[in-house]
């Protein structure tokens, strides 16, 4: 199969991470995969040099990275339908929101313009979805008429979680159930899998003590993450647990006002601000719980991350992080926005350490068992196979006499 896959910016995330996961694993089995992406945004960490490493064809349309411009949208939109025209597709797969805005509509400009036996097919993966938490009541609304427009005009939808799904089909009714499908995130978790408990970490460097207890967050200091909850409840449970320690690995507009929160909470001298860490197998090791008190998630992968390198989680039951974490067995999960909650998880397993890695072991065979590169590209070959079976079905029952 010929594959264009698009998404709006390769900065450091999961959708990142899953994209060239996925391009690197299909083009192994001989499908022309081609990924086209826009540029990241400022103050953002790119990850462009992983689709470089594995070899993959790339093409950058500046114009298409995250922020929202008119006539740089159509720029964006024209130079998507030029690709797609010059590449004649099987298959347009596109991530995060504004691609799959802008790449479905150029791909059924194309489809508009060829026969039946040449359409492609028209795929958009939904990590998390801003559909909530992101805009206003009006914003709300318009975000989803567009993505119901669409979903009508994809041949297959895709969800990373059961729970997401539920929710694009019945709560936000923005994309159809018969052809919305649920497509696990897969990841690259060998070097997280096998690490020892005994790894290098960063705890010299960063003069925490082996006996201390060491909270961490991992990813963008952005609203939705509402990292001002975890620095709160984590002020909270070290005042009865003082050899803890909160790291906080990432970036994003909002790190001056949590550094600003940590000091008013007294706690600015037990919280490390990292930046982004490309070691990971280091920044996990370094870790006793990895935390997460976001508002709204698809399926977060520093949990899956952490869960591979057997640390304990405490998260906020929101989106799909309960199809990740079964409570009490594998994580901890409490009420988005509840900091009594979440101070109380941390300070439970800081005292426990036999919780702790009760907990991390089960998470790691979950890890292992559900999120490998290699389920990944078993389940999109899979999908993409169907999909172009059913159209080309489709078409052929559509010219057989009556």
């Amino acid at each position: 199969m010929k594959i264009i896959r698009v998404i709006a910016r390769l900065n450091v995330g999961g959708p990142a991470r899953h994209v060239v996961l996925l391009d690197r694993g299909l083009h192994a089995r001989g499908h022309d995969t081609l990924l086209v992406h826009g540029s990241i945004d400022h103050g953002e960490a790119s990850l462009e040099h992983l689709a470089h490493a594995s070899g993959l064809r790339t093409l950058k349309i500046p114009e298409l990275g995250r922020s929202i411009s008119p006539l740089s949208d159509v720029r964006a939109f024209l130079q998507l339908a030029r690709i797609i025209f010059r590449e004649e597709p099987d298959v347009v797969h596109t991530h995060t929101a504004k691609a799959g805005t802008l790449g479905r509509l150029a791909a059924l400009a194309f489809n508009a313009t060829r026969s039946k036996q040449r359409r492609c097919v028209i795929v958009h993966t939904f990590h998390g979805h801003v559909l909530s938490g992101y805009f206003g009541r009006a914003g709300n609304i318009l975000v989803r008429l567009t993505e119901r427009i669409l979903g009508a005009a994809s041949d297959r939808v895709v969800a990373i979680s059961p729970l997401q799904r539920r929710e694009l089909v019945s709560t936000f009714r923005v994309a159809p159930d018969a052809r919305t499908v649920v497509v696990p995130l897969g990841l690259d978790l060998g070097a997280l899998l096998a690490q020892p408990a005994d790894a290098p970490n960063l705890r010299r460097e960063l003069q925490i003590g082996d006996e201390d207890i060491v909270v961490g967050f991992v990813g963008r200091f952005v609203p939705i993450k509402n990292i001002a909850a975890l620095v709160a409840a984590f002020a909270a449970a070290s005042a009865q647990q003082p050899n803890m320690w909160l790291l906080l690995a990432g970036d994003g507009p909002l790190r001056g006002e949590i550094q600003s929160l940590a000091e008013q909470c007294g706690v600015s001298g037990r919280v490390r601000f990292l930046g982004w860490i490309e070691d990971l197998p280091a920044l996990y090791a370094t870790l006793d719980i990895c935390a997460l008190s976001s508002l709204n998630e698809g399926t977060p992968v520093a949990i899956i991350e952490a869960m591979a390198a057997s640390r304990a989680v405490v998260s906020t039951a929101i989106g799909g992080v309960a199809d990740v974490i079964d409570d009490g067995r594998t994580g901890i999960l409490v009420k988005s926005g509840d900091v009594d909650a979440l101070a109380a998880a941390l300070r439970r397993l800081a005292a426990n350490p036999a919780e702790r890695a009760t907990l991390g072991a089960a998470a790691r065979v979950d890890a292992a068992r559900r999120f490998s590169s290699e389920r990944l590209v078993d389940d999109v070959d899979h999908l993409y196979r169907s999909a172009l079976n059913d159209k080309r079905r489709a078409r052929q029952s559509a010219l057989e006499p009556l």
